[in-house]
């Protein structure tokens, strides 16, 4: 898995053929309520501001459009939560749930000679004008066909799928196409439910609050932002721009983790400690507050956005290593703090947060060697909307590839310079660990 973001996509272009997915019989309301993370996302709809998730996957060969068609097709009937879609009436947001889907063509459209920069933003305002998460099945399906290849492009509002629903989504169309069946599907809406039951039950005494009541009173309540000048003026918001690198190769992340491993830290928490380090050298604080995602409620087979929220401190001074033991206790110790949800954390804490940046400053993290993917030969990428943003956010990943970094930010001089000096920074603890194994190795 690849991670992109649209202003910097870029698609070979050729024939595109599009399809439309067609509810098959009637909705009915679902029982899932509506979590605090959607009802955040689709207030941001409703205010103009797009949030959507595309999973390009790029054949070496041409793929039979009609066995596509099916693919995709049978794939979002095995998910619920590609099934249903929203309705707001007045303040109140509900899911209606459809029992199946038809996969229709809508359109083919010759190659025209556009270059691969401006085919993938026509591709781009397709995406924005479908994936309207308050019409049924909101998904962009289409493929771009050439000589030499095949694209498929598959896009979901945010609100139906987070990383780890692409990397399922993109296994199992591959494995349809390939003629086999793919691994058990497991239903999205009651990971929902399983999240929306924990927050149910918390109660005001619930010693996870306390763990949230801490975090936010380190950071003088306010919701945590990148700690170091990006150039933004408080209540505006710039242009979204993408830096992505790649941190160590396939066999440096493997000497990396089995290196932090035997001095007691894990891999995340390692890297998360390089990253609060090199902050902290441009001028961050000692100890950076930052937001971690974690899985929340969801199998190995399910689609949907299942994700809680951890809030984490990480340590950033003092010895490297001593730094990574602490943060891999501080990461352990942060996790159930997410099994709650945000709606208690906010019915117990509203009051007392101050404004700050409408982003929050996250640090995710997914490691797609842990997941099935498709076969070695197709490309899989994941690209993300652009909108304006106020504050630096970033993705780690690993693939077979290694350990990489994306980093978006407000497109400003002064964030391109503080973010590039503090990668480069990174880069150069990362080396610190490496280097004495490498040197080793090669005496």
């Amino acid at each position: 898995m690849k991670l992109s973001s649209s202003e910097s996509w870029a698609v070979e272009p050729g024939e595109l053929v599009c399809w439309r997915a067609v509810p098959g019989g009637a909705a009915a309301r679902s029982s899932v309520p509506v979590s605090e993370n959607e009802r955040f996302h689709l207030a941001s709809i409703a205010a103009g501001q797009p949030g959507w998730m595309a999973l390009t996957l790029d054949f070496p060969e041409q793929i039979d459009l009609d066995q596509i068609c099916e693919a995709v097709g049978t794939m979002i009937a095995r998910h619920d939560a590609l099934r249903s879609h929203y309705v707001q009436t007045g303040d109140v947001v509900t899911r209606l749930l459809h029992p199946g889907v038809d996969v229709k063509e809508e359109f083919r459209q010759a190659d025209d000679g556009l270059s691969a920069s401006a085919f993938a933003s026509r591709l781009a305002g397709y995406i924005g004008a479908t994936c309207n998460p308050f019409e049924p099945m909101p998904h962009f399906l289409a493929a771009v066909t050439r000589p030499g290849g095949t694209t498929l492009v598959c896009a979901f509002d945010h609100c139906y799928v987070d990383a780890r629903s692409l990397a399922v989504v993109s296994t199992e169309i591959c494995e349809l196409l390939a003629g086999r069946a793919p691994a058990p599907a497991e239903s999205g809406l009651d990971a929902l439910r399983i999240v929306a039951e924990a927050e149910a039950s918390v109660t005001a005494d619930d010693p996870r609050l306390s763990g949230w009541e801490q975090f936010l009173a380190a950071t003088g309540w306010t919701v945590p932002e990148f700690p170091l000048d990006l150039g933004v003026a408080a209540g505006e918001s710039l242009p979204v721009h993408t830096m992505v690198r790649t941190l160590m190769s396939g066999d440096d992340a493997a000497t990396f983790s089995s290196t932090v491993h035997r001095r007691g830290a894990r891999t995340y928490p390692a890297v998360l400690t390089c990253a609060g380090m090199a902050i902290n050298a441009a001028g961050g604080p000692d100890e950076v507050a930052t937001v971690v995602p974690t899985g929340a409620g969801a199998g190995p087979g399910c689609v949907s956005w299942s994700v809680g929220n951890a809030p984490m401190l990480i340590s950033a001074t003092g010895d490297l290593y001593a730094a990574m033991y602490r943060n891999t206790r501080r990461l352990a110790a942060a996790l159930p703090l997410a099994e709650i949800g945000l709606t208690p954390v906010y019915a117990a804490f509203g009051d007392r947060l101050r404004p700050g940046r409408s982003d929050v400053f996250m640090m995710s993290y997914v490691d797609y060697t842990r997941l099935p993917m498709p076969r070695g030969d197709v490309v899989v990428r994941q690209i993300s909307s652009q909108k304006p943003t106020d504050t630096a956010q970033w993705w780690f990943w690993r693939d077979r590839d290694g350990i990489h970094v994306r980093v978006r930010y407000p497109h400003t001089d002064r964030a391109v310079a503080v973010l590039t000096d503090t990668l480069d920074t990174m880069q150069a603890l990362v080396g610190t660990v490496l280097e004495p194994v490498l040197a080793a190795d090669a005496g």
